[in-house]
């Protein structure tokens, strides 16, 4: 259908408005060089009347647009000398058919200082996004090598041998221990220790991450994906770490319904993002941790099998700080060092009376609490030494002689020690008389204390019984 006049004519205002706006000038001259179209009227105070049907070499001073029609090269870029003012110019030869029919000149900036001033701003940009590139990588960079974790402990020791070896492949780690065992500590030496050390780390603490927001944290989302979304989408924090380690930290706090999608990412090493159908390739390393026992979790059916077994293929399981005391005065010095250090004129020893209640102490809170205590005491002594006085009280009452009594009542048992202590006695005491009633049958005194097998075996080699059968023959 042809265009009527109308037509014809709001499309070339239209186009008419786009050369104003685009351009600080513009010419075309057909096949023969003469000018068919003149928008350097700001530039040269020539009219476009004036111009139309002459020559460009007649109206345009050092103008290469007639050379360019007659090479058929474009010319990008260039410097001309307009009227005493240097100015920025592109040339374009127009085609049709192969043939050269007329070139196109334009003017993107009528002085050269305007192309020095873009120049500057553009260094600034590049020097702004340098930074920003350089802060997040800091953030997702590991803080700890394993030449952090002290200790002398041999269980320690060998798990620290076993991470090493574990660092160097691409296998997924699975970290269990209480809270404050160090856990973050060795996820962060792993990745360090690795091929991958200079790419991303991404901790993802399960706990933290409001159900209804989980799957947009992890995957991202396009814009608009649901109401509330950024109109420019998100990155998740599994694209923040492709190419690097994805730390999934307290594991059995994450709800069922994201481990299926969790699952599929771990095997098909893809995702898409919420609102999205591109599917995105990922290359990561999976590290997880968990403050229990996660396949109690498994059986109980609140987490799902499967995950926990492509998730668990190197084991870790660290010790509490209870279980390794001859590290406690190898972490004291060091915490110690480093708080005394902040402080400048801090405390730059313990007393022997201080530290023998630092290694009398159960520590529940393990490493993370020894730290809490030792910081404390930095922040309260008066001296250059920390005393007894500078330590907590609950720490205070656990030191050698100064131990607690408890008297079971009817039984007329007394069990005493610390608070762990005696929870360990107390549950010595309760299987030993199960597996009395059982005559010694682990299965059936399992059964009867309603717990697994494996989990009877695990406790009496704890509590020291695991020869009870030996002790009755």
């Amino acid at each position: 259908m042809e265009k009527t006049y109308e037509q014809l004519k709001w499309e070339m205002e239209i186009i008419d408005e786009f050369i104003e706006k685009a351009y600080e000038g513009m010419m075309i001259i057909d096949q023969d060089g003469k000018i068919i179209k003149f928008k350097y009227e700001k530039l040269m105070d020539i009219k476009e009347e004036d111009a139309i049907g002459k020559h460009v070499t007649e109206v345009v001073e050092n103008t290469r647009l007639h050379i360019v029609l007659k090479t058929g090269f474009p010319e990008i870029g260039d410097v001309q000398n307009i009227q005493g003012r240097n100015v920025v110019t592109s040339r374009i030869p127009i085609v049709r058919g192969g043939i050269v029919v007329g070139a196109v000149g334009t003017i993107m900036f009528k002085d050269v200082v305007e192309v020095k001033h873009l120049a500057d701003h553009l260094e600034q940009i590049k020097a702004h996004v340098k930074r920003y590139k350089q802060e997040i990588k800091r953030l997702n960079l590991a803080k700890y090598s394993f030449e952090q974790i002290l200790t002398a402990d041999p269980k320690m020791l060998n798990l620290i041998e076993v991470a090493k070896k574990a660092s160097e492949t691409n296998s997924s780690v699975y970290i269990e221990g209480d809270s404050g065992t160090g856990k973050e500590y060795f996820a962060h030496a792993i990745h360090e220790a690795s091929n991958r050390r200079y790419a991303p780390f991404v901790k993802i603490n399960c706990a933290s991450i409001p159900h209804e927001l989980f799957e947009s944290e992890l995957f991202g989302y396009e814009p608009g994906a649901f109401t509330g979304a950024s109109t420019h989408g998100r990155v998740g924090k599994f694209e923040l770490a492709n190419g690097g380690t994805i730390f999934l930290d307290e594991l059995n706090s994450m709800p069922l319904d994201m481990q299926v999608k969790l699952l599929r990412v771990v095997e098909e090493r893809e995702m898409e993002r919420v609102g999205g159908n591109q599917r995105i390739a990922l290359d990561v390393r999976f590290i997880s941790a968990c403050n229990e026992d996660l396949y109690d979790l498994v059986k109980t059916g609140r987490f799902r099998s499967d995950l926990y077994y492509r998730l668990n293929v190197v084991s870790l399981k660290l010790p509490p700080l209870s279980e390794r005391r001859r590290d406690i005065p190898i972490l004291t010095a060091n915490f110690l060092k480093h708080f005394s250090k902040e402080r400048k004129n801090g405390p730059e020893s313990i007393s022997r009376e201080a530290r023998h209640c630092l290694e009398a102490y159960h520590w529940p809170g393990n490493v993370r609490e020894l730290r809490n205590v030792v910081e404390s005491a930095v922040s309260l002594a008066t001296s250059k030494m920390i005393t007894v006085a500078d330590l907590p009280d609950y720490v205070v009452k656990c030191r050698s002689g100064e131990r607690l009594s408890y008297s079971m009542g009817a039984t007329g048992e007394n069990l005493e020690g610390t608070l762990k202590e005696m929870m360990d006695q107390l549950e010595r005491q309760i299987i030993l008389e199960a597996l009395e009633k059982t005559s010694g049958n682990r299965t059936d005194a399992a059964q009867l204390l309603g717990i697994h097998r494996t989990a009877l075996y695990k406790k009496m080699h704890k509590l020291g019984i695991d020869h009870y059968e030996d002790d009755m023959e």
